[in-house]
């Protein structure tokens, strides 16, 4: 097996060049087959071919978030349709992320288990059959039965995507990687609701649904075809590192990994508010439409797509820490802006100001977290993170769903969504370190020639 600490040098060197190198050392004093299995094993460790699986898993999350789009302007038309109102529609997505905090950790750490890519593609057979049971839905309850079937799914799915990232990727290029989910995940947060508000416009409210279950298919599909199992993963059966325990995980770095749970938390808890009590309140108070709610979200995801990549590339060389509380500072005042809208342009203006805010904090989040975490319990603390973030997402629809029925407006939810905001960037300033010094980091001064030293000891 490759040392590792010969591993680590690769980002600072030229890569090409010390590939080449590397493979005629090997040639002559190993095996053909084992030189070509420690070449792939670097490739793959500095993120050489890594990548490339990135991208396809970011393509794949694309086409599924076209389909997931197609339905989000249709929701608060659907809900007034079946005569629920701000508490109904609160307890619908409340259930979606109630399931998603029961599940979350125990499918993330079955991804540790049994590897990434089965838990991602039978996720996404719930996801489909839960928007078939959407589109035939006639009352509250079936929706709201069909929205804990997608939480449960969404538990395993979007924690291995990450978990997948976090091994496909060394802390130099983490950043990068997770700004390119994301931006696969935006994609999809644009093209959807546009697509699905023209559809709804004319051709009625259910098939969105429909079209979103065969879109979900069509994900499983390719991602079947376009992304493989981790290598670490499918060696697990002759080389298994131990795995350290979730506790002993926290236990190294207690005070961050709080501080990225509130800032999480926050995060969510802002989503929560706009997507129930202000899409309700544009629909009953401005007479907003699914058309003008898929433009809507179609800014915010246009400015995400641009950000996520720029801000994931800007953590990697500049830090998370100062992009995860300025990020959390201006959700504040995207929140403050929403309050006080008062038609579809001021609308579209605070939500590419919230955009903004979520690029610089949402990738960085993700990849502090993937920094401090030991690779054997990626699983297993991306769910636990999900936990925390649906934790938000169950509060926030409540609580912002009851208080628009009793006022008749979102206004105060959205304050109180931008001071949860406000405190999860102070928690982070206060709390988060300013550089992250990995194990595998102490080793990357070490002198070229001794690395190759210890190589050949080995």
């Amino acid at each position: 097996m490759i040392n590792k600490k010969f591993i680590v040098l690769i980002p600072k060197l030229q890569k090409e060049y010390l590939l080449r190198a590397l493979e005629c050392f090997l040639m002559e004093y190993t095996s053909p087959e084992s030189a070509s299995d420690i070449l792939s094993e670097i490739e793959e460790e500095t993120g050489h071919t890594g990548m490339y699986q990135v991208v396809m898993l970011s393509f794949s999350l694309s086409i599924l978030q076209i389909g997931f789009g197609f339905v989000t302007p249709v929701f608060p038309v659907y809900i007034t349709e079946l005569g629920m109102g701000g508490i109904e529609l609160g307890i619908l997505a409340a259930s979606f992320a109630l399931t998603r905090i029961l599940l979350a950790g125990p499918l993330g750490g079955l991804s540790d288990t049994i590897g990434r890519k089965k838990i991602l593609v039978y996720s996404l057979l719930g996801f489909a059959a839960s928007n078939i049971i959407y589109a035939f839905a006639q009352d509250a309850w079936v929706m709201v039965i069909a929205r804990a079937m997608e939480g449960a799914v969404s538990a395993g799915f979007f924690p291995a995507a990450n978990a997948f990232v976090s091994d496909m990727t060394i802390p130099e290029n983490r950043g990068t990687a997770m700004g390119y989910l994301s931006t696969g995940n935006m994609v999809g947060f644009v093209v959807g609701p546009v697509i699905g508000g023209v559809l709804a416009e004319y051709l009625g409210i259910r098939l969105p649904f429909i079209i979103a279950a065969g879109a979900t298919l069509f994900t499983m599909l390719l991602l079947t075809i376009l992304v493989k199992e981790p290598k670490r993963k499918a060696f697990a059966g002759k080389v298994k590192p131990p795995k350290v325990p979730v506790r002993e995980v926290l236990s190294r770095a207690y005070s961050a990994y709080g501080a990225l749970g509130v800032a999480m938390f926050a995060n969510m808890f802002a989503i929560g508010v706009l997507e129930v009590a202000f899409m309700l309140d544009a629909v009953v108070r401005f007479g907003i439409g699914p058309l003008e709610i898929g433009e809507f979200f179609g800014v915010i995801g246009v400015c995400m797509i641009v950000g996520n990549v720029g801000f994931g590339k800007l953590s990697d060389v500049s830090g998370r820490k100062w992009l995860i509380v300025a990020g959390a500072m201006i959700g504040t005042l995207s929140m403050l802006m929403f309050a006080t809208a008062n038609g579809v342009y001021s609308f579209y203006v605070a939500g590419a100001v919230l955009s903004i805010g979520m690029s610089m904090r949402g990738p960085a989040i993700q990849a502090m977290i993937a920094d401090l975490t030991d690779p054997s319990a990626y699983g297993s603390i991306m769910g636990l993170f999900g936990a925390i973030s649906n934790s938000a997402y169950v509060v926030s629809p409540t609580m912002s769903g009851y208080l628009f029925d009793l006022d008749g407006n979102a206004i105060s939810g959205l304050l109180i969504a931008g001071g949860v905001s406000l405190v999860g960037g102070l928690v982070a300033g206060v709390a988060l370190p300013g550089d992250i010094k990995k194990k595998d980091d102490i080793t990357k001064e070490e002198p070229l020639e001794e690395a190759i030293g210890n190589i050949a000891n080995e």
